[in-house]
């Protein structure tokens, strides 16, 4: 059962997401709404599980035969998901003072934690669909890539809504966000051979 606050939130993060710029006012940016939000990984969590069973599915068979077992497959996946999950909001407070963002970072991190979960469903749709063999492999990684932009242009939004700044302050934290998430991801693959 999802909660009236998560679900506020998630609608708000629907509606920022189509432009309309009053979803903002969805959100609970209470101490309590901050934390809360990082429960929104527990939304993502669907979305994470279509993602991963695809791509288990569609490695290659010398991968399978090589790489690591299931269970490790999917353990490092999930800690790669968690550690992704705190990574960004812990440098971001650790550097909210340098950055002048201290009265407002707690604002981003609240968008930022629900949006993700509206940034995830499209990937996985667009995995389940590639998963099943109802979409091409080359069409789906087409699509994915245009989701990417998308979602980063939403991002960028959200920056510029919670934190403000200059577009390049907001370039940046969207694109330090992704790097951060790369190199996570490129480690767990080193790690666990994934």
């Amino acid at each position: 059962m999802i909660s009236p606050q998560s679900s506020s939130a998630l609608i708000g993060a629907l509606e920022f997401f189509l432009g309309r710029r009053e979803g903002l006012q969805r959100f609970d940016f209470s101490l309590d709404g901050f934390w809360r939000s990082f429960g929104a990984i527990l939304y993502i969590l669907p979305f994470f599980a279509i993602n991963v069973a695809v791509e288990h599915r569609l490695r290659p068979p010398d991968v399978m035969v090589t790489g690591p077992s299931d269970l490790v497959f999917v353990l490092s996946r999930l800690l790669d998901l968690g550690l992704d999950w705190v990574m960004m909001p812990l440098l971001l407070a650790a550097f909210a003072k340098n950055l002048g963002i201290v009265r407002s970072y707690a604002s981003y991190i609240v968008v930022r934690n629900w949006a993700s979960v509206v940034m995830s469903a499209p990937q996985a749709l667009i995995a389940l669909l590639a998963g099943l063999g109802l979409l091409p492999l080359e069409f789906a990684a087409i699509l994915s890539l245009a989701v990417i932009g998308v979602m980063l242009r939403y991002h960028y939004q959200i920056v510029g809504a919670t934190l403000g700044g200059s577009p390049a302050f907001r370039a940046g934290l969207v694109g330090a966000d992704l790097a951060l998430s790369l190199i996570l991801s490129g480690v767990f693959s080193r790690l666990f051979g994934g």
